[in-house]
């Protein structure tokens, strides 16, 4: 996480390089919702597989900040993933803004949101590597929790379908966001988790030699990131 004078270490990269590599990292991360995260959904009580998800996708946008060396490149990332998302409203027949739809890709942009902007403060604080990446990640955590809350109360109820819209298609709706005492409840009980497994994802990737990988070449950058669609779109479909 050390840059230079100039924000980046990786001047060598052009504009396409770095446009290939989000959209690498983007389509990859929305590979591992479907894949992963449909599997732990389909075999582990609901609780789990949330708590799981954060610490692979906090270790996506570790993994990705390593790579490009750009405080930007977790919430571009998360640009790329969020819309991918919505494909579960043609997997689930629902409208794509019912709240089952509309908030994975609201936690996957407060996810991202909150990397990039803890990044910024930590990135010039004199630690060591483990220390600043357990900083980022614990810190993106917390501010998720925040984030997320924020966005689903304020824009996600404003474009909801209406509820009796909702109880005849027999979808879920977060009615803690309806209420302040729901707000502060669903923040208290997010925050811890997101904190501890956000930090984990964020360590553990920090202390690896991922920046390696994947290389620069074009086009295995487009075909990986093909493939990953394919995954995306299979693991959508059957899982």
């Amino acid at each position: 996480m050390e840059v230079n004078g100039n924000g980046n270490k990786n001047n060598d990269k052009s504009a396409t390089d770095y446009l290939l590599l989000i959209l690498w990292f983007g389509t990859l991360w929305g590979a591992v919702e479907a894949l992963i995260g449909g599997l732990l959904h389909a075999l582990l009580p609901p609780t789990i597989p949330g708590k799981v998800m954060i610490v692979l996708a906090t270790g996506l946008m570790a993994w990705s900040l390593k790579k490009t060396d750009k405080f930007w490149a977790p919430f571009a990332i998360a640009m790329v993933a969020a819309p991918l998302k919505l494909f579960s409203a043609v997997v689930f027949t629902l409208p794509v803004n019912a709240p089952a739809v509309l908030n994975p890709a609201f936690a996957i942009l407060a996810e991202g949101l909150g990397f990039s902007v803890v990044y910024v403060i930590f990135s010039k604080v004199p630690a060591p590597k483990w220390a600043k990446y357990l900083g980022v990640g614990a810190g993106a955590g917390t501010i998720y929790s925040f984030v997320f809350v924020g966005i689903v109360s304020g824009i996600g109820l404003s474009i909801y379908p209406p509820m009796e819209v909702i109880k005849e298609l027999g979808t879920k709706f977060p009615r803690w966001a309806q209420t302040t005492s729901g707000l502060i409840n669903f923040a208290k009980t997010s925050l811890p988790y997101s904190t501890i497994m956000a930090g984990i994802g964020s360590t553990l990737v920090g202390l690896l030699p991922v920046n390696l990988y994947p290389g620069t070449n074009r086009k295995v950058l487009a075909s990986g990131s093909a493939l990953w669609l394919t995954i995306f779109f299979v693991s959508s479909w059957l899982i």
